[in-house]
């Protein structure tokens, strides 16, 4: 049993223009506990091992990272899950996450997150809001709620069911108990993925989320997600909420598929003409229709997919 009170979960592919950042606010963490990272690169075509290993050697700190390099590559989520397992078995109370072109932008995140896990025992999972950075260095603020819900102070908590109404929380923001996690819930699943994680995170107790912006989720084309396009993207959030629908009954999603399934339509319209005559785009609203049962949004659906799209 490890005397680290955290470990932190890291993980990179072809990040050798974020990896450095990335790292070094881990390691300038400044805590009245001990901690350990382990990263994991998906066997990097670039340059992103010999930066870390040229970072690591003289670094202060070294001693706080395990850096592994896959000798193939294993895509996103396996190495997502290969970390998680690595994190889980070297028996640490909490995880903390920050994936490789993301950063952390306070030295004390880790340990007000700590305070706040230790002081609430119904609480599993700690998060807080975040900026994204685009490639023109501007920035926007992202809650993924109403304001009110803080109701004028400084954090709220929330439940499972609170999540699956209304919530997203990005994946560098979060601590959470290492008992909470288990990763043998893979199997009942076809798209099993963070979402997920974070999912049966909160079988186990609350979430605490507060006004906090110590992270930065970076918005740039070698994200794993953002690099897919837009008809990969949409497909892919609306088939994780359909994954945990069918496959756990977690009906109180809908209203996110319907939601992802709209973007998916509204995707095709902005980019393809009449679509009517396509039968990918006829699929799609029928299936938003065998989902919501609105004959109507159906309607409304045909009619626009029988003109010409102005936009192009």
């Amino acid at each position: 049993m490890t005397n680290n009170l955290v470990t932190v979960f890291m993980i990179s592919y072809n990040q050798e223009e974020f990896i450095i950042e990335a790292l070094q606010n881990v390691l300038n963490q400044k805590t009245d506990f001990d901690f350990h990272v382990i990263l994991s690169d998906d066997c990097s075509t670039d340059h992103t091992q010999n930066k870390v290993d040229a970072f690591l050697e003289n670094h202060p700190r070294k001693n706080l990272v395990t850096f592994i390099k896959q000798r193939e590559n294993l895509g996103w989520m396996p190495n997502f899950i290969f970390t998680l397992q690595k994190c889980q078995e070297f028996g640490a109370k909490y995880i903390a996450m920050c994936e490789g072109d993301d950063f952390w932008t306070n030295d004390y995140k880790l340990q007000k997150q700590i305070d706040i896990l230790e002081n609430n025992q119904d609480v599993v999972l700690a998060c807080h809001q975040y900026k994204e950075l685009y490639n023109d260095a501007s920035t926007k603020d992202f809650p993924y709620f109403r304001e009110d819900f803080f109701q004028g102070k400084e954090s709220f908590k929330f439940s499972q069911k609170d999540f699956e109404k209304f919530m997203r929380i990005q994946t560098m923001t979060i601590v959470f108990r290492n008992s909470a996690l288990d990763l043998n819930l893979r199997n009942k699943y076809n798209y099993y993925c963070d979402t997920h994680i974070k999912h049966h995170l909160l079988d186990h107790g609350l979430g605490l989320y507060t006004k906090d912006f110590d992270a930065v989720y970076r918005i740039h084309g070698k994200n794993v997600f953002m690099s897919l396009d837009m008809r990969k993207k949409t497909k892919f959030s609306y088939d994780v909420y359909k994954d945990l629908i069918i496959n756990n009954n977690s009906v109180r999603y809908k209203n996110l598929l319907n939601s992802a399934m709209r973007d998916r339509i509204n995707n095709e319209l902005k980019t393809q003409n009449r679509n009517i005559l396509k039968k990918y785009y006829r699929k799609l609203i029928w299936e938003q229709y065998n989902n919501t049962k609105s004959f109507l949004q159906l309607l409304k659906y045909i009619i626009k997919g029988m003109f010409k799209n102005q936009q192009q």
